[in-house]
């Protein structure tokens, strides 16, 4: 068995392949912690996995570690000395938490079970990145990678060229600390959203916003493509991420755009200064798109290959996918479910499989559900909670189904909580709060009470492919995330324009969901009715991770007004 570790600076997880290369569990840190975005070294992940899949010294054959601690600890201090006197805050502070950095991955291991750091190796960060993305790619040869992120070991941005799965070379990189990624996070801080979680906000957000207005201009200013060196180039004099532990952004950028948005009020359309941070917004959606297309651009030129491989926490900017397609060199765009930091466990583990398996080409494509959920292991609790505060309404899955069908045609929001969970950030079915798509009532119920979600966020649609051929404008570039809910899409049918999980901008983040799913079970039922399309949305209260096991989902229920949730004991009702 293989294992795959990400952790201590964004989402913590852990990954597990067997010897035939195929994932066969994942789990991050938040999901049993509770800590949206734990980033601490994942023990209750790795417990969890090990418990579940009986492992031991013996079976274990390769630990890898997502990232070269020593380069990531070194480089950013190598960086900011540059800047002295300013950056000695920065650097002090790195230097007190030298134990809470990667480098102690070693010695936490060493503590969590004495003999696995014997077991421990280390890959460049975005050779994880890449090889996360390779298995869902039909053609494992001859292809590009494109690793875009805020920071990994060195590098903000980097090509490679995959011959085959034994062979790739990183052809180009871009350096900290310029970096697209850290650009976009300074951008969703001073538009007074949460950095590596508020940036989804920046995209929605960046919808109302004007490419030709001032401020729109200004942003689009602060970072730029050095087609002379091929390089990404940060206006740094006016950021502070590469300095300060605190501040992401500095007093000139103030000077340039004004007032940063307060981050503890909500930020609404109505709001006097919303269309200026629309605005801002834009600016930084629309360079993103340019920055990226130039890096693809000359992935192109480096390559002679128009199939992309496309990961790193800014592959997660569904928004840019559709420029990125519409480039004529494009032929395939492959962006895996969990593109970002805690995705790369997976390519972590990946490699050392690789490594053990010098004459296999090809890695099965894994699950979108691989996270193993046991609820032996719950029922005891499961009961006593629901015999106090729950009814189970049916137990047979068919009776659920049809129940639950009738439920959405009433016009109800549903929870899902259902065997293994996603890898991803997109709650596709399995850890999901579902109704009607095309009912404005539910979705704004939806959106507004159960999840208090900013009101210029939209909602995902989930339909089955005939319902996507029919509404929307695919692109066979990039038919893949459609699966994975990781691209948008322009509407194709008139009538999409005024479907309530349509954003302003006429676009949609649109899943296509598989036979055998219980989105495709329930369509099924629904579709004969009317009913082709559900709004899909995560299963987790505004600030805290999607729900992982069924006293998550019961918890959930009971702090929130929803009434439905759908299991794999049955449709269960909460008790008024």
């Amino acid at each position: 068995m293989f294992l795959g570790i990400s952790s201590y600076n964004h989402e913590s997880a852990v990954a597990l392949i067997n010897r035939s290369g195929i994932l066969i569990d994942y789990c991050k840190e938040e999901s049993l912690s509770r800590i949206k975005g734990d980033k601490s070294f994942p023990k209750r992940a790795l417990r969890r996995i090990i418990e579940i899949n009986h492992l031991n010294l013996d079976n274990i054959c390769n630990i890898i570690f997502y990232e070269k601690p020593l380069s990531a600890f070194l480089f950013p201090l190598k960086t900011a000395s540059s800047y002295l006197p300013k950056s000695l805050s920065f650097i002090a502070h790195q230097l007190r938490n030298f134990n809470n950095s990667s480098i102690s991955c070693f010695t936490d291991l060493a503590k969590f079970s004495p003999g696995l750091e014997k077991k421990l190796t280390y890959i460049d960060h975005h050779l994880a990145h890449t090889l996360t993305a390779l298995p869902y790619s039909k053609r494992q040869e001859d292809l590009c990678s494109i690793v875009v992120d805020g920071f990994g070991d060195r590098s903000t941005a980097s090509i490679s060229y995959i011959k085959n799965m034994h062979c790739i070379k990183e052809l180009w990189s871009s350096d900290y600390p310029h970096s697209l990624g850290l650009f976009f996070s300074s951008i969703t801080d001073f538009l007074g959203f949460n950095v590596n979680e508020g940036e989804y906000k920046v995209m929605g957000l960046s919808s109302f916003g004007n490419s030709n207005s001032e401020y729109a201009k200004l942003v689009y200013k602060l970072i730029n493509w050095d087609k002379t060196k091929n390089n990404i180039v940060v206006d740094l004099d006016y950021f502070s991420y590469h300095i300060s532990i605190t501040n992401s952004f500095n007093d000139k950028l103030i000077e340039l755009l004004g007032e940063p948005r307060n981050p503890f009020k909500k930020l609404l359309p109505a709001d006097e200064n919303f269309q200026k941070y629309a605005d801002i917004a834009r600016g930084a959606q629309d360079v993103t798109n340019f920055i990226l297309s130039e890096i693809f651009a000359h992935a192109y030129k480096l390559t002679n290959t128009n199939s992309f491989l496309f990961s790193g926490g800014v592959a997660l900017n569904s928004a840019s996918l559709n420029t990125l397609a519409n480039l004529h060199f494009t032929k395939d765009i492959i962006v895996p479910p969990s593109p970002g930091d805690c995705g790369a466990a997976i390519g972590s583990a990946i490699y050392a499989f690789i490594k053990s398996n010098p004459t296999n080409s090809i890695i099965e494509k894994p699950s979108l559900f691989p996270s193993k959920f046991i609820i032996e292991n719950e029922k005891e609790k499961v009961k006593n909670i629901i015999n106090d505060n729950f009814s189970i309404i049916s137990k047979d899955k068919l009776e659920s189904l049809k129940i639950c069908s009738e439920l959405i045609l009433e016009g109800q929001v549903l929870g899902l909580l259902l065997s293994n969970s996603e890898t991803g950030p997109r709650a596709l079915g399995n850890r999901s709060l579902i109704c009607n798509g095309l009912n404005l009532e539910a979705v704004t119920y939806l959106n507004t009470v159960l999840k208090n979600r900013s009101p210029f966020r939209p909602t995902a649609p989930a339909m089955k492919i005939n319902a996507a051929e029919k509404y929307y404008e695919l692109k066979t570039e990039l038919y893949q995330s459609y699966f994975s809910m990781n691209a948008t899409c322009n509407c194709l049918h008139p009538k999409a324009i005024n479907f309530p999980i349509t954003h302003i901008d006429g676009t949609a983040r649109i899943q296509i969901v598989e036979n055998g799913s219980i989105l495709y079970d329930l369509l099924e039922i629904l579709q004969p009715k009317g009913i082709e399309i559900l709004a899909n949305s995560s299963l987790n209260l505004s600030g805290d991770p999607t729900c992982f096991d069924l006293i998550d989902g019961l918890m959930f229920c009971s702090l929130s007004p929803l009434e439905y949730l759908l299991t794999d004991i049955g449709l269960i009702k909460k008790l008024v």
